[in-house]
């Protein structure tokens, strides 16, 4: 199983710390995120995952794709995990320039998270238009589509309902071959699974094993209609994770971050919360359905206290 560790973009602060993901930190501040993705290098982790929003949090937020090229050059062996890239921000063609280039200049450690996005009012903010659920799904099919192309040929063409190219060059070609992994995130049964069937390496989602469950049965059949190979697909789970070595030190911590009591979360939410072993024994149950990457947010960032437990004592089992 590989562990990638999100590095956060924005951070919520000691007033709404009731509901707040990462109430710890008072604004987010490069140099933390540069020491703390280096450091989650360093105690073992697969990856770095970076969310891509322009306004959320408390106020500050840093902008996705210039983080992860920041961290490609404060790392060394991680991969990069731009997760999951917001695409009605961006015009398709050039974020598959963009991607190549990151893949590039981090020696071929690229691995790109693509959703149709959720914030509407960023978007709106920002000046941008905000199409209907399944335009902006339709969008990002076809994104992935001339991405995969734009990677891999030497002159692209191509005319969809959302994006066209017309003699587009994408060189250098990213390093790995035969391209960068694509996850497909979202848990949509209509349109965002029979994409995943279709055109993702990885897809991603978050939620109780009774929902990955459910999702994983549904990619399945959409992998059955369009013939591609289920097994081939990496299965990945997103949570929040909340860990001390004792069960006192973890009630402790839950003072701090109260969102993640039991009572208090939504009906098919569910995070990583406990000692070492309630989360082996927990992160157990996911392997058993197929999960083979987990994406873990510490909510006690910028500390690396949960961090460097997690490694010392839950990366090992599963090594």
């Amino acid at each position: 199983m590989e562990f990638a560790v999100n590095v956060p973009t924005s951070v919520g602060g000691s007033s709404d710390a009731e509901y707040a993901m990462l109430p710890m930190a008072d604004s987010i501040s490069w140099p933390e995120q540069r020491a703390f993705g280096v450091e989650m290098e360093r105690l073992g982790f697969d990856g770095l995952a970076v969310p891509d929003h322009l306004m959320t949090g408390n106020g500050a937020t840093m902008e996705c794709l210039t983080t992860v090229t920041a961290l490609a050059g404060a790392t060394e062996g991680v991969y990069l995990y731009p997760k999951t890239i917001n695409n009605p921000l961006r015009h398709p063609p050039f974020l598959a320039k963009t991607a190549a280039t990151v893949d590039v200049v981090s020696d071929g450690r690229l691995k790109l998270g693509m959703g149709a996005g959720w914030k509407a009012d960023e978007a709106v903010a920002y000046g941008y238009d905000w199409p209907s659920a399944p335009d902006r799904l339709r969008e990002m099919e076809e994104t992935i589509e001339v991405t995969e192309r734009l990677w891999t040929e030497d002159e692209v063409s191509y005319e969809g309902e959302y994006v066209s190219v017309d003699g587009a060059v994408c060189k250098p070609h990213p390093v790995q071959e035969p391209r960068p992994p694509i996850m497909v995130g979202g848990g949509g049964e209509e349109f965002t699974l029979r994409i995943a069937a279709k055109h993702a390496d990885c897809w991603n989602y978050w939620g109780s094993v009774d929902l990955i469950e459910h999702k994983l049965d549904v990619l399945a059949d959409h992998c059955a209609t369009y013939d591609t190979d289920y097994d081939a697909i990496q299965k990945s789970w997103f949570a929040r994770c909340a860990i001390r070595e004792t069960e006192s030190a973890v009630e402790d911590l839950l003072e701090r971050v109260p969102r993640f009591r039991e009572e208090n979360l939504g009906e098919d939410e569910h995070h990583l919360v406990g000692t070492p072993e309630a989360i082996v024994a927990d992160l157990e149950r996911y392997a058993d359905l197929g999960v083979e990457e987990v994406v873990v947010e510490f909510v006690d960032f910028p500390g690396t206290d949960g961090a460097e437990l997690f490694a010392e004592a839950v990366l090992p089992a599963f090594a």
